[in-house]
């Protein structure tokens, strides 16, 4: 790691990581007082591995989700006599099988114990090796690897299902596994439609912390500014204000203003910048308090994104777990009956 203004070294030519860090060209050198200034350090170019890092495999995991759907009803039709050949112990092992590989996303996801054992591999390989395996190890690799695997798992629990007369247990796993797979594609529609609409509506805060912070001070904000003013304006700023800087607004106004692609600012704090002329030369100081609620409506709508945001992914972990509760019942079952 280097410091501001200090020059990345060039690694060796024959070491391993010679071709995954590299230097762009050498910049022309800058004066002394702009090498030294914030956000000025020597750039340095990460390689192709690294550099592909944040970029998405799949452009829209929506369409590559619906493409797996319509490959699994393709190959069900093909495949039916097939499966129905394979029993149902195989066609069981192997439903199995999948949701085990689909649900290794979520291991990778909250810890590092793949990547450390993963990326061991990268110095003893080639040069194109050690790209693939770092390419291979992104969160977006593996999410497009989950979703993949997810949908593909309908296939053969689609064939292990059609065996025999289904219990009420079976059928329970089966509404439950099609919730599974359908939260999961709400959850690819979210991905790929909100960050995009949320970067147009401007909504800047990435954690709920920081928006019920931000908001707290824009309530401190009007509250000291609206000190020492005429009474007839701080009577319309508790009663048309401070209910939008106190209060929230509803999840229907804001979910519509998503879908729209709207800012629901203005229409919310419409009535109370009619009010404004009225109030002569305390006219700017009406308006600037309005100016502060419109800023909080904005915040109320980062935060209703963020929770929406989150909201399909708890959905999709309850539905997880419980079709895993089914399906180790399920297991148990069988092996009973089977005298094992």
């Amino acid at each position: 790691m280097t410091s501001l203004g200090t020059t990345a070294p060039r690694p060796p030519e024959n070491s391993p990581d010679s071709g995954l860090i590299r230097r762009e060209d050498t910049p022309a050198p800058l004066p002394s007082g702009e090498s030294s200034a914030p956000g000025k350090a020597a750039r340095v170019q990460i390689g192709e591995a690294a550099a592909r890092r944040h970029t998405a495999p799949i452009a829209s995991m929506m369409f590559w989700g619906a493409l797996c759907a319509s490959t699994v009803i393709a190959l069900h039709k093909l495949s039916a006599d097939w499966g129905a050949r394979q029993g149902s112990y195989r066609t069981g092992v192997l439903t199995l099988s999948v949701f085990l590989l689909a649900a290794l996303y979520p291991v990778r996801k909250y810890t590092l114990w793949f990547s450390l054992h993963w990326l061991r591999l990268a110095p003893w390989l080639s040069r194109a090796w050690a790209v693939w395996l770092l390419l291979l190890d992104r969160l977006e690799t593996w999410r497009v690897v989950h979703v993949t695997f997810g949908v593909f798992a309908m296939l053969p629990f689609w064939w292990h299902m059609q065996f025999g007369r289904q219990s009420l247990l079976e059928l329970a796993l089966e509404i439950l596994a099609m919730l599974l797979v359908f939260s999961g594609f709400l959850g690819t529609l979210v991905e790929d439609f909100l960050p995009a609409r949320m970067l147009k509506l401007g909504n800047q805060e990435v954690r709920l912390e920081d928006v019920e912070v931000a908001s707290h001070r824009l309530y401190v904000e009007a509250e000291e500014m609206v000190l020492g003013h005429s009474e007839a304006l701080v009577h319309a700023y508790i009663s048309f204000v401070r209910p939008i800087l106190a209060g929230n607004q509803p999840s229907r106004t804001l979910l519509w203003a998503t879908l729209m692609g709207n800012n629901p600012a203005l229409a919310v704090c419409k009535p109370a910048r009619l009010l404004a002329g009225g109030f002569g030369a305390e006219e700017s100081a009406f308006h600037e308090l309005v100016n502060i609620a419109e800023r909080k409506v904005s915040l109320d709508h980062n935060q209703f994104n963020l929770r929406l945001n989150t909201a399909w992914l708890r959905l999709h972990r309850r539905l997880a777990i419980r079709v895993l509760v089914l399906i180790i019942f399920h297991i148990a079952g069988v092996l009973y009956f089977a005298g094992i």
